[in-house]
């Protein structure tokens, strides 16, 4: 039994919103010494990625095109080449990427009946 697409598109704008949480207020340092939260947005990154690739197409070309394939590299990268990390691209990806996917989401979110 496969899931309705508007709970993963919900997936999507819950680990949005706790990677908002993870990050606010927090520089890269102060971030990056926090190890819980470190692994919090990764974690919640790959969620994103992974709700993502869940969507419709239909759905998912109402979102802009950086927001289709950027968020699902990065889940990609997460889960199989976490070797190659860099803390700075994760941080910016949390603080800068992350709060505009969730502006898109909750419109898309919005238009479709929730």
């Amino acid at each position: 039994m496969s899931r309705d697409w508007q709970l993963h598109l919900d997936d999507l704008i819950g680990a949005a919103e706790k990677i908002g949480r993870l990050v606010a207020g927090r520089d890269l340092a102060h971030w990056q010494s926090d190890e819980a939260a470190v692994d919090a947005v990764l974690f919640n990154l790959q969620v994103i990625g992974e709700s993502l690739k869940r969507l419709p197409p239909e759905q998912l070309d109402l979102l802009p095109p950086a927001h289709r394939r950027d968020p699902i590299r990065l889940r990609d990268l997460i889960a199989h080449r976490y070797f190659a990390l860099d803390a700075s691209v994760i941080h910016d990806a949390a603080t800068r990427h992350v709060p505009d996917l969730l502006e898109h989401a909750r419109r898309l979110r919005q238009h479709s009946g929730g």
